[in-house]
């Protein structure tokens, strides 16, 4: 696991399968782990998804590419042939959802 107590590790990237795995273990260990932002919140509203939707993305989609650094933080895409949700990893135990939209 990477060490999140270093400030240097959460703005490392953290490559796509890694990544995976750490959010695989989150998912399973910590279940109120997900923030979403405002502009999260907007797009999901206009996109009729739920925070449902967007936990099932987290959990089951695939990470196809590296994250891009953005705005202070690498931001990853999670994948499922209908939905794609970009998120951070914000602390050792908390992602942020940045946005979502329907394929």
């Amino acid at each position: 696991m990477i060490d999140f107590k270093s400030r240097n590790d959460l703005e490392s990237m953290i490559e796509k399968g890694r990544a995976r795995k750490i959010l695989s273990e989150l998912l399973n260990n910590r279940p109120n782990f997900v923030l979403f932002t405002k502009h999260a919140r907007e797009k999901m509203k206009e996109r009729n998804l739920r925070s449902g939707d967007i936990l099932n993305v987290l959990k089951a989609g695939n990470i196809l590419k590296n994250p891009e650094f953005e705005k202070g933080s690498w931001r990853y895409c999670a994948q499922t042939p209908k939905i794609t949700v970009v998120f951070a990893f914000r602390t050792p135990d908390q992602v942020i959802v940045v946005t979502s939209w329907r394929n």
